[in-house]
């Protein structure tokens, strides 16, 4: 099995036990949590009703199951109400009210559940009430009362649930996180296999293309991958019609150079400036003598250290300065120190002349003094 099999292989695994860890969760927020879930002998009258009260549950709907036990007698009926916890307190407290009382109040939720006998199944029918769609108001505690008014207790099953009005979120967002770490994964992993299946000659067509983001990618592969059986079609392309092919390819032989230590192509890369016109290409040009200079490039340096537009070639040239370490660059080194420049480039050029000043057995202030006479 290849590399890239088992590592798409991976992915997969990943991406399914994220869904299925998602799935799991969500699948227990979206069917609902027990609130309350018991057995309960309601005891007859209002001041021992069973009551559950709800708090902090915001945006929360409720789903309220009573089954009746099998020992009720038939027509026994418990009455379900869902109050503020102070009305509550009211109605415990006053002996007066009657259920149709209570029932005519403006509450958030009543009904009522009864055992029945049916004569046409000749059985008893356990009853069971299923309130759907109470959302409680997050303002307030509100209490759920479960009143048994008949002449004895009662056996019920009791079971509260409760689930955020807004359940589909619990899917809808780990899905959308867990496929989209999936597709970064992807992505990732393609465009990894496909800068890995780049070679020479696949660099080298794109050098010219329209898109610019896979210009430069083929460009920085040649300047890691590139041999010196490559300059020589790189060389050649500075010839290209093209002037993105042109440009590029100087910046790519400068690279090349760099890496293997080759320093023998500043000729031919002066020889095609000297006859390019596109400013761009001279640029790129330049950039690449940078990596490949010895003293015969000084005075094309000397020109773009005096152009303003151009920051990053400015310093790269002041560095290209310190490597040849000529005395012909002293003139251009004090003017650029002691002008009005970025202290960025003042100190690049300051670093270039000290090294020149110390092969002179001297010291870059007696220099800057000498040449600013």
């Amino acid at each position: 099995m290849s590399t890239e099999l088992k590592k798409v292989l991976r992915i997969n695994m990943l991406a399914f036990t994220l869904l299925l860890a998602t799935s799991i969760i969500s699948s227990t927020l979206v069917m609902g949590l027990s609130d309350f879930d018991q057995s309960k002998q309601l005891q007859h009258g209002y001041v021992d009703a069973f009551t559950h009260t709800v708090e902090n549950y915001k945006n929360q709907r409720f789903t309220l199951e009573i089954t009746l036990g099998e020992t009720v007698t038939n027509d026994s009926t418990i009455y379900v109400f869902v109050v503020p916890r102070y009305d509550w307190f009211r109605i415990r407290n006053n002996a007066s009210l009657s259920v149709s009382d209570i029932s005519a109040g403006n509450f958030l939720y009543n009904d009522s559940v009864t055992k029945i006998y049916s004569t046409a199944l000749d059985k008893e029918i356990l009853v069971t009430l299923v309130g759907e769609n109470i959302v409680i108001p997050d303002w307030e505690p509100w209490t759920m009362i479960f009143l048994n008014l008949n002449g004895a207790e009662l056996s019920a099953v009791i079971m509260v649930e409760h689930q955020h009005i807004l359940w589909w979120l619990w899917i809808v967002i780990p899905s959308i996180l867990v496929i989209g770490l999936v597709t970064y994964a992807v992505v990732g992993n393609v465009t990894k296999y496909e800068r890995v299946k780049m070679s020479a000659e696949k660099a080298i067509t794109k050098l010219g293309i329209k898109n610019e983001a896979e210009r430069q990618r083929a460009t920085y592969w040649l300047i890691s991958n590139g041999t010196e059986e490559d300059l020589a079609q790189l060389i050649e392309l500075l010839s290209d019609k093209n002037p993105f092919n042109r440009a590029n390819s100087a910046f790519a032989i400068g690279g090349i150079s760099k890496r293997i230590g080759d320093k023998t192509l500043a000729r031919i890369l002066i020889n095609q400036y000297n006859i390019e016109a596109e400013e761009m290409v001279k640029e790129e040009i330049v950039n690449a003598l940078c990596d490949v200079a010895d003293d015969s490039s000084i005075a094309i340096f000397e020109k773009y250290l005096k152009i303003e537009h151009n920051e990053i070639l400015r310093f790269n040239i002041a560095e290209a300065l310190e490597d040849i370490a000529s005395k012909k660059s002293i003139p251009i080194l004090v003017e650029m120190i002691s002008s009005n420049n970025t202290d960025t480039l003042k100190i690049a050029c300051r670093r270039a002349l000290e090294k020149i000043a110390k092969t002179e057995n001297t010291t870059a202030d007696a220099l800057i003094i000498k040449y600013n006479k």
